[in-house]
């Protein structure tokens, strides 16, 4: 797989159909290349100018008078075939091609797609592609996405078979603060397959967790023998659709993908240990606690929340996904006893009532106790967060509030007390070896508590409801399931 380095980082690229004219893929591509922070040298072909972006242009590749490791092909279809020659007489080793309108259009596409793959294997030439978005490796600092400046450095190693999807996932995954080791846009898959890049990104030390967007696979026993090796080690999250007869025809005509049948796909999944998700959120939701979660060692869940209603909801998401809601050692019950007032649930989901009780904040000690106890696998805290900022906001909306210094010294105090809490659910987190989510209680129609952007520089997760924030520690104890089954003790749902 040595061909793998001139693909993520080559030391010199052709761009074939470059362009000085914005908005076109030969100048997305060079204007890529040329701000990258590895500088590497790049020579713009093309007929149409003498030189792109400063850079003298050639109208052939066989004309630049050095090596060049990698291509880009930026050219209408039809001419394909003529400049995959050139590349290999030029010696060439991997190329891009993101020319579309070939298998994923009409039988003459599909024609004009097997020549070039032809012509490219003969020559030993391997290629991502055709219809292909580009790709990047945000540890070489190489990148042939025209579009796309945003992408960060990160442990994700991320394979779409689409391109405009594949972006608009990238785009999701810096809303979500994660970051990518890999990103490929396979398109057509004529010479490289999703397969191929699956092995490599097994290898990379870059990347520990790996998310595919998929539509079918040309090499189903090939995929599943990988996978099944690769999660005992890395866990693999697939977000793959045509899973209904239309979205499958779709698919077809969008990347010539091999849907197949999606009843087969979700028990293949299942037995090689991928963890399979519905959606964008549920895919973020769970490489977030997979990357900074511990997994647990059962799937009993200890729900620590602020109000009666949203406990309730949070046991019935836990147990809808197979988790369990279990009941809390008489200790535990003892514990928060002493410091919550006398109306709290004494049960599991733990009510709180109130979380400034007599002047003190009990979020972080009723935390505390909560995942200490032994019956509890993992937490769930809904609510407790935000105490100073909202004392604020009532502060200054209400003309009946007490402005006084009292009332400023019970506003710092919160939020001193929740500042230092904060950094105590990581370290119990990292002591007892326990995952932690935490959910808001409130809806983002008032400004977000700074605690929930520190909780997440910590690693600990943040999710908007119960319900995704159960199907994450669900998939948690899923993947911990398969990759270690003598902590099973029966059949958890995968969500």
């Amino acid at each position: 797989m040595d061909f793998f380095k001139y693909l993520f980082d080559p030391n010199s690229i052709a761009v074939i159909g470059a362009s000085n004219t914005p908005g076109t893929w030969g100048f997305g591509v060079m204007d890529s290349l040329l701000t990258s922070p590895k500088k590497r040298k790049v020579w713009p072909v093309t007929k149409r100018a003498s030189d792109v972006l400063g850079l003298k242009a050639y109208r052939s590749i066989t004309e630049i008078p050095e090596v060049v490791d990698f291509a880009v092909l930026a050219i209408p279809f039809s001419e394909l075939p003529g400049v995959m020659k050139e590349c290999v007489v030029k010696g060439v080793k991997a190329a891009l091609i993101i020319s579309g309108g070939l298998s994923e259009v009409s039988e003459d596409g599909e024609r004009i797609e097997r020549e070039v793959f032809q012509i490219a294997r003969e020559g030993k030439l391997r290629f991502i592609g055709p219809n292909s978005m580009g790709h990047s490796d945000t540890s070489t600092g190489f990148s042939t996405l025209a579009w796309l400046r945003e992408i960060k450095k990160g442990a994700i190693g991320f394979i779409s078979q689409s391109g405009t999807y594949g972006q608009r996932l990238v785009r999701t995954s810096l809303a979500y603060g994660q970051g990518f080791s890999k990103f490929v846009s396979s398109g057509n898959e004529a010479d490289l397959h999703l397969e191929d890049y699956l092995e490599y990104l097994a290898q990379d030390e870059e990347t520990k967790i790996i998310a595919l967007y998929m539509e079918g696979l040309r090499e189903k026993r090939r995929f599943f023998h990988l996978a099944r090796e690769i999660t005992k080690k890395k866990p693999i999250i697939v977000l793959k659709s045509g899973s209904t007869e239309s979205s499958a025809r779709a698919a077809k005509s969008h990347v010539a993908a091999l849907s197949g049948s999606d009843a087969v796909f979700d028990a293949a999944f299942r037995q090689a240990g991928v963890i399979r998700v519905e959606d964008d959120d549920e895919l973020f939701d769970t490489i977030i606690a997979l990357h900074h979660l511990p997994l647990p060692r059962g799937r009993k869940v200890g729900i620590l929340t602020e109000g009666g209603g949203i406990g309730v909801m949070a046991a019935e998401a836990c147990e809808k996904v197979g988790l369990e809601v279990p009941s809390l050692s008489p200790s535990t019950i003892e514990r928060l006893n002493a410091f919550l007032p006398p109306y709290w649930s004494h049960g599991n989901p733990a009510d709180m009532t109130d979380v400034v009780t007599a002047g003190k904040l009990v979020t972080f000690s009723a935390f505390q106790a909560v995942i200490e106890d032994e019956n509890v696998d993992m937490v769930m805290l809904l609510g407790g967060l935000g105490a100073g900022l909202y004392f604020r906001l009532f502060l200054s909306s209400s003309p009946y509030m007490k402005k006084g210094e009292e009332m400023e010294k019970l506003v710092g105090y919160l939020e001193e007390k929740e500042k230092n809490g904060l950094r105590s659910i990581k370290e119990q987190i990292e002591k007892l070896r326990k995952p932690v989510v935490v959910v808001k209680l409130i809806p983002e129609v008032v400004t977000e508590p700074e605690a929930f952007s520190l909780l997440r520089r910590l690693g600990v997760p943040v999710y908007p409801n119960p319900q995704r924030a159960a199907k994450a520690l669900a998939h948690l104890v899923w993947y911990r399931e398969y990759v270690n089954p003598k902590w099973i003790e029966s059949p958890l749902k995968q969500v």
